[in-house]
């Protein structure tokens, strides 16, 4: 097995890759945990862990998870080796064209990587695609003519509640809940209460943002694809985008994909 430690924002995932899978192969297996809380985690997951290669990486804070790691080796009697860290700022092999790559989140890095070496069974990787991460933020990038092009940020769903809090007198601290889909209040998609109206408004713009962006990108790019992930991604329908692919396990895969390429003999 072969493993990944993926530190975001929010979450922590530890994902389990068999030996010699394939590039579209899921994990076999997902951890998650509070990213605020690694000392809470860490023991029990390098203990399953063990002697297996393990990356340690992702956008968020990666040195408290490396510390914590550490000692949970150190209470396991130290059995695995040191994982690899890549903490922000690590030069990858992508091939992009933005102007300063040790600044690009290395999530992105991971799903635009992912794309161009077939993590997205189905999704040619010399297409050209616009990768949507739906999670915190919503992340756009372009993966076109096997390269890594730029993309664009914006806030994810959960921001856009709270920041209407935040910025309102009389509008409330609402959640998302767990529902998906976009669709309001009959054949018109509006909300029928104030809360209806606020997650409508959240989860709707951030579908017309990726729906109105992929019309604008498809006036030069005319086969121009959409490759939804993230946390979110399951809210969205986008009944009118094609080709579209969506994948939750995307940025883990094209982890994945960059630390088997790390390990290989050079």
């Amino acid at each position: 097995m072969k493993w990944v430690l993926d530190v975001g924002n929010t979450a922590a995932k530890l994902a389990g890759f068999r030996d010699q899978a394939a590039p579209w192969a899921p994990p076999v297996t997902v951890h998650r945990a509070d990213v605020r809380a690694p000392e809470l985690v860490a023991r029990a997951w390098a203990k399953e862990v063990g002697s297996d290669p393990v990356l340690l990486t992702g956008s968020g804070e990666v040195s408290m998870w490396v510390d914590a790691w550490e000692a949970g080796r150190d209470a396991n009697g130290a059995r695995g080796g040191a994982p690899v860290v890549w903490p922000q700022g690590t030069s990858l092999p992508l091939p992009t064209h933005v102007k300063a790559p040790n600044r690009l989140g290395l999530d992105r890095v991971a799903n635009a990587w992912g794309v161009l070496h077939g993590a997205v069974e189905g999704a040619a990787p010399e297409g050209s695609w616009l990768v949507v991460d739906v999670g915190t933020c919503v992340t756009f990038d372009l993966v076109h003519d096997r390269a890594h092009w730029g993309g664009a940020i914006s806030p994810g769903m959960a921001l856009r509640l709270d920041s209407m809090h935040a910025g309102t007198a009389n509008l409330p601290r609402i959640s998302l809940g767990d529902e998906g889909g976009e669709a309001g209040n009959g054949a018109f998609g509006v909300g029928a209460d104030t809360d209806h109206a606020m997650r409508v408004g959240a989860v709707g713009g951030v579908g017309a943002e990726i729906h109105g962006r992929w019309l604008a990108m498809r006036q030069e790019l005319p086969n121009l694809g959409v490759i939804l992930t993230g946390g979110d991604a399951f809210r969205l329908e986008l009944r009118h985008i094609s080709p579209k692919f969506a994948d939750a396990h995307l940025t883990l895969k094209g982890y994945h994909a960059l630390f088997t390429h790390h390990l290989k003999p050079s």
